[in-house]
């Protein structure tokens, strides 16, 4: 008898209301999910937004700051005395778009600032949101009274001549607001020679430099312990690294107008040897053109105001100042009391100084007429306060030494010029004959005759150029200003010599205009408080042109 096949054991199906159930259960727990989910992530956009719209606020408020920063420069240049201006205690408030900034200038928390002579500028930009402030801060370093800042700057030509030149434009103080000194013209900076030696630190071999401190090496002026590794080669190497501690090369453009170049060129041109070729960039200068030992950080092209020193100004000072009248009756000017001499006149103080090397000069002194030297002098001591303005030209004989030195310790003494050479009243109908071929006439030259040797503190400054012989020295602390031009004579020549200017932004703020940043930086500090107001917004003896 056959057996039927058993069945598999089914399970019970469910009831269609049982079905229903649970998709209405998978529907629910779906939707919780995205509920919470999309909770989630609106929380998440929310606090997106929020920390976006904070971040907006606090851009739009360094902005805002940023702006105070420009408005106070522009107050500080249009005051009178930019080296002298300051705030008042609680400091410069104005709106600007949709917040407002308030600055100071050397008062309130800017008043703990940047160091002696450097003025400070504290600036806090500040924008409403959500019933608060929010604020930013930034502090900068400036110098008043110079539009711009240059070791060494020529209206005309600035030339470097000879394999035996050296050339350093190095700072101050390592690690000081100003960095490295930068060079500039209106006119042209040429390379006469491609082996003339700038900021070429130590290449191959150690390269000391003679300074009134002794001797020292080369790189210890831009603050290395030892001699840099770098490649000198630039075929091999046309930007080395060391290039980041120099200055740069300015090729300015008067902002009266272009000056006309040998090159054509609207701003002054940078050339090598006789070609009139422009050269673009640091290196081109240094391997397409053979200039091997030239190092600036950075070719740039600027429109920059002309400057200049007022004589009469230099006169008055002079006239007032009493504090040689022992000095003037000893070697025989009477009862004269001022500080004002005519040639022959200064050349008795001269020659009596030079004879008693205890005994110095103070305080401003003006000459009518050319002035030779014809032994080693020092103007004012080891910390003077001389400065000698010539209404002539100033020679520097062979082998003799120059010195002028002053109280570096103080803001005055670093701001007071050092040399200043005006053109006389009338120039020599007949140029003379002085060292390696010079020709003087009284248009304001300064020339520095061979083995001789200049050590001066603050600004030089002469209307007709400043001529460097063979083997002749400079060591100065401070910077140049050459204001020649519709002359035959170049700014600044340099013809196998050595010339060392440790570059003090200070120096330039004889001019008495504008004002130059040299430093800059966000702080952290306490924002602007609320709420804020509606404020309207805010709107020597040189001269500039």
């Amino acid at each position: 008898m056959s057996k039927r096949p058993r069945r598999a054991p089914t399970t019970p199906r469910m009831a269609p209301e049982d079905e229903r159930g649970l998709a209405m259960l998978a529907v629910l727990a779906t939707v919780l999910i995205v509920t919470v989910i999309s909770i989630a992530l609106v929380g998440l956009m929310n606090t997106d937004l929020t920390h976006a719209s904070i971040q907006h606020a606090v851009a739009r408020s360094f902005y805002i700051a940023q702006a105070g920063l420009q408005e106070a420069k522009i107050r500080v240049s249009a005051s009178a005395d930019p080296a002298a201006y300051t705030t008042p205690a609680s400091g410069v408030t104005a709106a600007y778009g949709s917040g407002r900034f308030t600055y100071w200038v050397d008062a309130g928390p800017a008043a703990d600032g940047c160091g002696p002579g450097l003025k400070t500028v504290d600036v806090q930009g500040g924008v409403g949101f959500l019933g608060r402030t929010i604020g930013s801060r930034v502090r900068a370093c400036a110098v008043g009274g110079t539009p711009f800042l240059a070791a060494l700057f020529g209206v005309g030509r600035v030339q470097f001549q000879g394999a035996a030149s050296r050339l350093y434009l190095a700072p101050n103080h390592v690690g000081t607001p100003g960095g490295g000194g930068s060079v500039g013209s209106f006119s042209e900076i040429s390379f006469g020679d491609p082996d003339v030696r700038v900021n070429a630190l130590s290449e191959e071999r150690f390269e000391p430099v003679a300074l009134r401190e002794g001797t020292v090496p080369d790189y210890g002026l831009y603050g290395f312990a030892e001699r840099p590794d770098y490649n000198p080669n630039a075929a091999a190497d046309a930007a080395p690294w060391v290039l980041s501690v120099f200055g740069d090369i300015i090729k300015a453009q008067p902002t009266t107008g272009p000056l006309p170049t040998r090159c054509g060129t609207a701003y002054a041109c940078l050339t090598v040897g006789n070609d009139v070729t422009d050269i673009r960039d640091v290196a081109a200068l240094r391997a397409a053109h053979y200039v091997h030992h030239v190092y600036f950080n950075d070719i740039r092209e600027e429109r920059l105001p002309p400057l200049a020193l007022d004589p009469e100004g230099f006169q008055i000072l002079a006239a007032h100042n009493t504090a040689n009248a022992d000095l003037n009756r000893i070697v025989g000017l009477g009862g004269k009391t001022d500080s004002l001499y005519e040639r022959m006149q200064f050349f008795r103080l001269m020659f009596y100084l030079a004879a008693h090397p205890t005994q110095f000069l103070r305080g401003p002194i003006y000459v009518n007429g050319t002035v030779e030297l014809l032994r080693d002098w020092n103007l004012g001591g080891d910390s003077g306060n001389v400065t000698l303005a010539v209404a002539g030209d100033l020679i520097i004989g062979k082998k003799l030494t120059l010195t002028n030195r002053h109280d570096l310790s103080s803001a005055i003494g670093r701001r007071l010029p050092s040399l200043v050479v005006f053109s006389a009243p009338e120039a020599t109908p007949v140029p003379a004959e002085v060292c390696g071929g010079e020709r003087i006439s009284g248009t304001g030259r300064l020339v520095v005759c061979e083995e001789s040797a200049l050590i001066v503190d603050g600004l030089i400054y002469t209307q007709d150029g400043m001529a460097i012989e063979p083997r002749a020295m400079v060591d100065q602390i401070g910077a140049m200003y050459h204001d020649n031009q519709g002359t035959p004579h170049p700014s600044f020549s340099l013809r196998d010599g050595a010339v060392t200017v440790r570059f003090d932004p200070l120096a330039l703020s004889v001019f008495g205009h504008g004002i130059t940043i040299v430093s800059w930086q966000q702080l952290h500090g306490p924002g602007v408080p609320a709420p804020l107001p509606t404020v309207p917004p805010a709107i020597g003896l040189g001269r500039i042109f």
